[in-house]
């Protein structure tokens, strides 16, 4: 069962979500709206409350932004990137970018406003109440890693913070945990910060700005988020490592890897899920619940992108 989403579960009024989706009608990308009734069907009148809720705690991070024009352009922007992507990776089996790349990325993605709060983080933002995949492994998310059989924690930490998302549902689910939030962009942390201030877990965080392969002297905590971040690295068993080494005793982390997943700022090519379990479990963590799911309309496609989810605890 669905774990309640971050406000309440009642459908009472869908405004906000009715314009978004219908800003998607109006756009030459209006078959995109498609995965919202893949997931209406799914899981019912709580995915409406659900992204409602979502879209309204956006708004109140950015009541300056024109509604829904921003999120819904964010998004059509963000997919216009992936397909170009796709293209590239159809014909040649390889991502267009590698290690060697990683300067640029970062320079002209990571670092460049334009990009990342023009369009990047809020479409990245809505992909997770349209892409049905995505919504799916949200699902996931909740249950296995903030259910009720999960246990408390004190202690948090997200490593690519990105949109905080992910960081505003484990702070709803822990009210009492300090929580340490790691990006390597400024404008993607300064997002975060205003998301969960809008949901009011801000004066909880300390946000930092680096590589969390790179610095010394990371917290060690009791629950971690990595998500959308081992595809982004060119050395993902060192991320894995180090999830490793930074929990405590008890503790569980919460991984996510994009397979035969193209995107501009995707290094790592991940070719099968299995491949992703291997190198967790080689830097020494054990693998519990996890879900790989691909895109309904993608299903058949012969190098299926998926979405690769687990939790782990360090190995004993």
């Amino acid at each position: 069962m669905m774990q309640a989403p971050l406000a309440s579960n009642q459908v009472s009024d869908v405004e906000l979500l009715s314009e978004f989706r219908a800003k998607l009608d109006g756009s030459l990308f209006r078959s995109l709206a498609k995965g919202m009734d893949v997931i209406e069907a799914e899981f019912g009148p709580a995915y409406l409350a659900d992204a409602e809720a979502s879209l309204r705690l956006l708004r109140r991070a950015y009541p300056e932004r024109p509604w829904p024009a921003w999120a819904a352009n964010g998004f059509i922007s963000f997919n216009r990137m992936v397909l170009k992507e796709e293209r590239v990776f159809q014909e040649s089996g390889a991502y267009s970018a590698g290690a060697e790349d990683i300067g640029r990325i970062t320079a002209e993605i990571y670092d460049s406003g334009e990009v990342m709060d023009g369009y990047y983080l809020v479409g990245l933002y809505a992909t997770y109440f349209v892409w049905p995949h995505h919504y799916r492994m949200l699902d996931f998310y909740r249950r296995s890693f903030l259910g009720v059989s999960a246990g408390e924690a004190t202690r948090f930490a997200e490593w690519g913070v990105g949109h905080g998302l992910l960081s505003a549902a484990a702070l709803s689910r822990w009210p009492e945990a300090r929580a340490w939030l790691f990006d390597l962009s400024a404008h993607s942390l300064d997002f975060a910060r205003r998301l969960l201030a809008a949901a009011g877990h801000a004066e909880r965080c300390t946000f930092v700005r680096g590589d969390v392969v790179e610095k010394a002297d990371l917290p060690v905590v009791d629950r971690l988020v990595c998500s959308e971040v081992l595809e982004h690295v060119p050395r993902p068993d060192r991320v894995l490592e180090r999830v490793r080494a930074a929990l405590a005793p008890g503790g569980r982390a919460f991984l996510t890897a994009a397979v035969n997943a193209p995107q501009a700022d995707h290094v790592h090519l991940f070719r099968s899920d299995d491949e992703v379990f291997e190198m967790a479990a080689s830097a020494g963590l054990t693998v519990g619940p996890h879900l790989s799911v691909v895109h309904p309309s993608r299903a058949g496609d012969p190098r299926p992108p998926l979405v690769v989810g687990m939790v782990v605890e360090a190995a004993s």
